[in-house]
């Protein structure tokens, strides 16, 4: 059996930030953040550079994102105009120990957060966004577009 990854269409792309999304949720750290920006970034020249960008729904959603806040940031970290950092202040982490990313954990830093028993804090050169809402308008921007299609 063979599994193809295609990278052909804007669809693609958004399936791609999907799967950052839920990487986010599992683990909130750089790695997944950095992956999850490009991808929203990247997913809207893309979708400039599709054949559907003269449809009139293509042209309001790039005027959407153009004036998004958070797919400007997107924007300015990617093109390494500004610098980011995830923090998270959990209690159960002995100081001088960083989580093993590499195994799965009990519970999923979105569960953590909702319960309140990690913070998680983005700060973009200096400005703190909660992530777990940057990335949720992020998806919701793209969700409403690709779910008519």
């Amino acid at each position: 059996m063979q599994v193809v990854h295609n990278f052909e269409t804007p669809r693609n792309i958004f399936e791609k930030l999907i799967r950052n999304d839920e990487q986010l949720d599992m683990f909130m750290n750089g790695d997944n953040m950095f992956n999850f920006v490009s991808t929203a970034y990247h997913l809207m020249e893309w979708i400039k550079r599709s054949p559907m960008q003269t449809t009139e729904q293509v042209k309001r959603l790039v005027r959407k994102a153009a004036q998004n806040r958070y797919i400007k940031i997107c924007k300015l970290i990617i093109t390494a105009k500004v610098h980011y950092k995830i923090i998270i202040e959990d209690p159960k982490i002995v100081d001088g120990h960083e989580p093993d990313y590499t195994t799965r954990p009990i519970k999923s830093d979105n569960l953590c957060y909702y319960e309140g028993s990690k913070i998680f804090k983005f700060v973009v050169d200096g400005v703190e966004y909660d992530p777990f809402e940057f990335k949720q308008e992020i998806v919701n921007l793209y969700s409403t577009f690709f779910k008519v299609k």
